[in-house]
């Protein structure tokens, strides 16, 4: 499935992709799962924007040598996360890829599992091949639909903390705004 027409979550910023994603019933997650959740989510977060933003510079730009220096080492270190993300990806077990709409909020997405409406759930999404680390969001199942192939999914996420929201919501942006870009023309 190449592309994904949103039918629960209509409204705000969302971006649609197709990711490896997993989700588990979670009865109700402790202060200190959430807790960990959160803290990694963050960084993660906060790693994938720092990436994300490095972008090389072309050699007419870099007036010095102390620049030129700079993104040799710059290129170093992304050919060295890029690198060891491969060897952990080749060591983990990916979850299926799956096409999603990602927001702030939650997110609607079809897989194979069936599911419940009012479940509460942690769902690990890999948003970024550039990180081999998941997010993991708590969420509730809002919506569920029968679809070929699979079970629509529409899961708004619970228990994110004021820090892991504002991540997630700059992340969504980003992603929202680099999916719509080639759509506009001066």
């Amino acid at each position: 499935m190449d592309r994904l027409d949103r039918v629960f979550s209509q409204e705000g910023v969302s971006y649609f992709t197709i990711i490896p994603l997993s989700w588990r019933p979670e009865a109700e997650p402790s202060a200190d799962d959430i807790a960990v959740w959160m803290y990694d989510d963050v960084t993660l977060l906060r790693a994938l924007a720092t990436i994300e933003s490095m972008q090389p510079e072309r050699d007419g730009d870099m007036g010095s040598g102390v620049g030129k220096v700079l993104e040799r080492l710059e290129f170093k270190i992304d050919l060295t996360l890029s690198l060891v993300a491969k060897l952990l990806t080749q060591n983990a077990a990916m979850p299926s890829t799956c096409p999603a709409f990602v927001s702030a909020e939650g997110m609607e997405w079809i897989c194979k599992e069936a599911a419940t409406e009012g479940d509460n759930i942690v769902i690990s999404a890999y948003v970024s091949p550039k990180l081999p680390q998941p997010l993991v969001l708590p969420a509730k199942i809002k919506a569920v639909q029968p679809e070929p192939g699979g079970t629509r999914i529409y899961a708004t996420f619970t228990h994110l903390d004021e820090e892991a929201q504002d991540w997630l919501s700059r992340t969504v942006f980003r992603y929202h705004r680099r999916a719509i870009k080639p759509h506009h023309h001066d």
